[in-house]
C-alpha cells in the first residue's frame, strides 16, 4: 500500500504513514464494504453527536499536515528549471566569450598583415571574422580600409608595369594620381604603399633623364642632370649619378685630349678642371693635370730636341723610335649593360729609348663593318721606359650594339 500524501510504501495493516503520518485510506472488496456499511453509519453518526468542533480541528490538523509535508514539490522544480536557465546560461557565455576571443585574435592578425602591406591575406582574415560577427563596426572598417589599400596596390603594380614597358607617360599619369589618393592617407597601412610610390617616382625620374643623358655632350648641360638626380633617392638614383658622373670626366678627358692636339695648354687645364669640379678624386683626371704640366713641358723640351735630333747621327734608330716604338698588346670591345662601347688595352714600347705622350687614334665599327664613332686616347703612364707596358681605354657612349675597335695611328715622343 501506498501513501496518496507522500507516495512512500507501507503495510496493509498500517492505518497511519510510517513517513509524513497521514492516515492511509484503504481499498476494501465490496463484500467487505456492504458488511461494515452498517458500521461506518454508527461511526459516522457518534462522529456527528461528538461535536463539530473536534471534526473541524481534525480537518484542520490534516489539512496542515498535507500542506506541510507536500512542500518539496513545491520548490523542487522551480529549483531545476533555475538550475537548467543558469546552465544554459553559462554555457552561451562561454561560447559568445570564445567567439569574441576568436574574432579579436583574427583582427589583430589582420592589422599586422595589413601593416605588412600584405593586404589580400589581411582581407581573408577579416572576411573570417566576419562570418563569426557580421555586423562588428570596428571589422567592417577595417576591411573597408585593406580592401582600399588593395586596390591602390594594383594601381602600383599598374603603373610599375608601365615603367617596365618603357611607357613612361602611362606611369607618369598614374603614379600622379597615386600620389594625390595616399596624400590624404595618414594610416599606418598605407606606409608600405607610400614607400612603394616613392620608390617608383625616383625610377621614373631616373628612366626621364636617362632618356635623355644619350643627348647631351657637354660638361654644363650633363651637371644640370647631376643637379636633379642629387634630390633623388634610391639605389636606381645613384648608379645613374655614377654614370653622369663618368660621363662627365670622358668628355673632360676627351676635350682635354683634343686640346692637347694643338698643343692648347690652357685649354685642356681647364677641361680637366672643369671635370674634377664634380669628380674631384678622380685618378685619371688627376693624372691628365699632371700630365699637361708635363706634356707642356715636354712640348718644350721636344722643340729644342728636334733641332738636336735632326743633327744626330743615328738616323736609322731615330727613325725607328718615331715609326715603330708602340707596339698594341691586346685590346678589347664590351657593350656594357647601359648600351655605351668600352674600348681597353695594352701597349708595349718597343724602342730603343724612353717614350711619352703616347695618343692612340682609333675607330670604332659594329659588327657589319658600319662607322661608328673615332677619338683619341691617352696611354698612362705618361713616360714608358724601353719595354714597358701602358694601358689605355675609352668609351663610346649610345652604341647600343655590339662592336671593334681599329687602331688608326699612334703618336708619342721619343725622350
Amino acid at each position: 500500500m501506498y501513501c496518496h500524501a507522500c507516495g512512500a510504501k507501507n503495510s496493509s495493516s498500517q492505518l497511519k504513514c510510517s513517513s509524513c503520518g497521514e492516515v492511509l485510506v484503504h481499498t476494501r472488496t465490496a463484500s467487505t464494504a456492504r458488511a461494515g456499511s452498517a458500521s461506518s453509519k454508527e461511526i459516522e453518526g457518534a462522529a456527528r453527536k461528538s461535536g463539530d468542533s473536534m471534526g473541524a480541528q481534525h480537518t484542520d490538523d490534516q489539512g496542515k499536515s498535507v500542506r506541510k509535508k507536500g512542500s518539496p514539490f513545491v520548490w523542487l522544480i522551480p529549483l531545476m528549471l533555475l538550475l537548467t536557465i543558469a546552465m544554459g546560461l553559462a554555457v552561451y557565455y562561454v561560447y559568445e566569450d570564445k567567439v569574441n576571443k576568436d574574432v579579436n585574435q583574427l583582427q589583430m592578425q589582420a592589422q599586422k598583415k595589413a601593416l605588412e602591406g600584405k593586404y589580400e591575406e589581411s582581407i581573408k582574415l577579416l572576411d573570417t571574422a566576419l562570418t563569426k560577427r557580421p555586423d562588428h563596426y570596428g571589422i567592417l572598417l577595417d576591411r573597408g580600409i585593406a580592401a582600399e589599400a588593395n586596390e591602390l596596390e594594383e594601381q602600383l603594380a599598374q603603373a610599375r608595369s608601365s615603367l617596365k614597358a618603357k611607357k613612361i607617360t602611362a606611369a607618369e599619369k598614374k603614379l600622379g594620381e597615386l600620389s594625390k589618393k595616399l596624400k590624404s592617407r595618414s594610416e599606418p597601412l598605407f606606409k608600405p604603399l607610400k614607400n612603394d610610390l616613392s620608390s617608383l617616382q625616383v625610377t621614373l625620374s631616373v628612366m626621364k633623364v636617362k632618356a635623355e643623358l644619350d643627348q647631351l655632350a657637354t660638361v654644363p648641360k650633363l651637371a644640370e642632370k647631376l643637379e636633379t638626380i642629387n634630390k633623388l633617392k634610391g639605389k636606381e638614383a645613384a648608379e645613374l649619378e655614377k654614370q653622369i658622373i663618368s660621363k662627365i670626366i670622358e668628355i673632360s678627358l676627351s676635350d682635354a685630349a683634343e686640346r692637347l692636339k694643338s698643343n692648347d695648354f690652357s685649354g685642356a687645364t681647364l677641361a680637366v678642371e672643369g671635370g674634377l669640379a664634380y669628380a674631384k678624386e678622380d685618378k685619371r683626371l688627376i693624372e691628365q693635370k699632371d700630365r699637361i704640366l708635363q706634356e707642356q713641358a715636354a712640348f718644350e723640351r721636344a722643340e729644342a730636341k728636334r733641332i738636336e735630333i735632326a743633327r744626330q747621327k743615328a738616323a736609322e734608330e731615330d727613325l725607328v723610335n718615331r715609326t715603330a716604338a708602340v707596339e698594341v698588346v691586346h685590346m678589347n670591345t664590351v657593350l656594357d649593360d647601359y648600351g655605351d662601347l668600352r674600348v681597353e688595352g695594352q701597349v708595349r714600347n718597343v724602342a730603343t729609348r724612353p717614350i711619352s705622350s703616347v695618343l692612340i687614334e682609333l675607330s670604332v665599327y659594329n659588327l657589319d663593318g658600319s662607322f661608328l664613332g673615332s677619338g683619341t686616347i691617352d696611354v698612362s703612364p705618361y713616360v714608358l721606359e724601353r719595354g714597358q707596358s701602358g694601358e689605355f681605354r675609352s668609351v663610346l657612349y649610345g652604341a647600343y650594339t655590339e662592336g671593334q675597335a681599329v687602331v688608326d695611328n699612334i703618336t708619342w715622343y721619343v725622350e
